[in-house]
């Protein structure tokens, strides 16, 4: 049973209505990862990800949407960053045209922190004008939590461009990773005297947003943790995880009622 919707004829996906399929979306964006992740990883993960449990669950998979907000990480070579509108723009006609489509279970797999805004501000436009409940889930921000079953120092090796992160680019691409001269880099710690966790200022122990990028409070090659020991072997135990997760949720969420009213 076909799954991928661009491998698909029209005739085809209208039949496909008949068994009332989850619709996958992959959203992820492409931006640095340090000096050793390749720039695409959120985007290539997110549309594994949802390739493999539209396959599992006979749902439907949408080819990928790859760009994101990247504001911050702009200064570096390979980055596309969209302005917020853009993708609102990109997110709302996707999700409308699968409706027109004829289908009303849209699940988005969006692994990137910083698009979740406009997410949610199309979903509840979605809502308003459709009457259509969307879903979206973040697969990857579990990965962190698995460090502790496949290091021995998760806390070390944790980082942007470090792990989770490099573990599953080398099981999704391992000749796409480069560990040569690989090596502890430092977390960032302060901003102009203010202390920093990960690249948010904090003063009396809660985050204080500012308009910051990456080299504001990481000069260097844009990553930090310890991307050294990196394994295939991490990335398949914490990938396994993650699609056992999507894909009881495309389960779940195929039984759920998304209609509710529309607004006036």
């Amino acid at each position: 049973m076909k799954h991928e919707w661009a491998k698909m004829t029209w005739q085809e996906i209208a039949a496909a209505r008949e068994r009332r399929p989850v619709v996958l979306v992959p959203i992820g964006t492409v931006e640095t990862h340090g000096p050793h992740t390749f720039i695409g990883l959120e985007h290539v993960l997110a549309e594994r990800l949802a390739g493999d449990a539209a396959r599992e669950t006979e749902s439907l998979v949408l080819p990928g949407l790859p760009f994101g907000y990247s504001e911050m990480f702009r200064e570096f070579p390979g980055t596309v960053t969209l302005p917020p509108e853009v993708l609102e723009g990109v997110y709302e006609h996707t999700i409308r045209s699968v409706l027109r489509s004829g289908f009303d279970h849209v699940l988005l797999v969006a692994n990137h922190i910083p698009n979740q805004p406009m997410v949610e501000h199309v979903a509840f436009r979605i809502r308003r004008a459709a009457g259509i409940l969307i879903a979206w889930t973040n697969p990857q921000t579990m990965a962190a939590s698995l460090l502790k079953d496949a290091f021995a120092d998760p806390v070390r090796v944790r980082g942007h461009g470090a792990e989770p992160g490099i573990s599953l680019a080398r099981y999704l691409d391992p000749d796409a990773v480069r560990l040569d001269g690989a090596r502890a880099l430092p977390s960032p710690t302060e901003f102009r005297g203010l202390p920093v966790q990960g690249t948010v200022p904090v003063v009396a122990g809660k985050p204080v947003g500012m308009a910051l990028g990456m080299r504001d409070v990481a000069p260097g090659p844009g990553g930090w943790g310890d991307p050294s020991e990196a394994s295939a072997d991490a990335g398949r135990l914490m990938y396994g995880t993650l699609r056992d997760y999507l894909v009881e949720l495309v389960r779940r969420f195929r039984e759920f009622d998304t209609h509710v009213e529309r607004e006036a």
